[in-house]
């Protein structure tokens, strides 16, 4: 059996480099066919030169891997799927639009293979367990030392572990993470969005632009929070809520 032609569609140069060195250590199996930064740069090579898998990133501006899925053209037998992203939110669309598997960033490339080995042998992937499996309560979720999130920043994609995050600070379009270590992360995503990934026992919404976690808020005066030293408004919409998580 030849190689699968992949194809590869990221926005991201760094998510091509490290699909490309994993690509590189199974020349037996998978061999690249090209590189794409954007939905309509896909469509346009997949009418030229047809590929038999598809590294998809979701979160690209303009067309998004979910709605570039949906436009495939009809020709031909169509490619496998493997979307990649950050963000485990997105798995049960992927699912019912019938991806061949799911990656979350980074990629390691032990996973990597394991998804290849599944195309090669042509391999049903299982659904994905998000919705299937028992709630984790979102406090002992919070406290656990591996539990973290996966931010898009200028350097690539950074794991943050969630006890290092102090509170995150809308920003126009992109949302500042300030964690204890004195680093800020900007990232394009919104606060909401921010705020949907994140246990709400642990962190709380306490002004339309900022969230934080509740242990690390050190003082309450007035209209002002005081956290890791900074001081931040409370907003009016927000107080009740944040006496009573706060026991004040």
């Amino acid at each position: 059996m030849p190689a699968l032609r992949c194809l590869l569609i990221d926005d991201e140069p760094l998510a091509h480099a490290v699909l490309r060195a994993h690509l590189a250590r199974l020349p037996d199996l998978v061999a690249w066919a090209g590189s794409c930064y954007d939905g309509p740069e896909a469509l346009q090579h997949l009418l030229r030169e047809p590929a038999d898998v598809l590294f998809l990133d979701v979160d690209m501006p303009g067309l998004s891997g979910l709605e570039l899925l949906r436009a495939l053209p009809p020709t031909g037998p169509p490619p496998a799927v493997v979307l990649t992203t950050a963000h485990a939110t997105h798995a049960l669309d992927a699912y019912e639009l019938g991806v061949a598997d799911y990656l979350l960033k980074p990629i390691r490339f032990e996973r990597f293979a394991k998804t290849v080995g599944r195309l090669r042998a042509g391999a049903p992937v299982p659904p994905p367990l998000v919705a299937a499996a028992p709630p984790v309560p979102a406090a002992l979720t919070a406290a656990d030392p591996a539990a973290c999130l996966f931010l898009k920043t200028d350097l690539g994609t950074e794991r943050v572990r969630l006890a290092e995050l102090l509170f995150v600070e809308g920003y126009g379009n992109f949302v500042k993470c300030h964690l204890a270590s004195g680093r800020v992360l900007l990232t394009a995503e919104t606060l909401k969005h921010l705020e949907s990934q994140l246990p709400p026992p642990e962190f709380l919404r306490v002004h339309k632009s900022y969230l934080v976690r509740v242990s690390a808020v050190e003082r309450l005066s007035g209209n002002v929070l005081r956290v890791a030293g900074r001081e931040l408004p409370l907003g009016n919409t927000y107080r009740q809520d944040v006496l009573r998580r706060l026991a004040m």
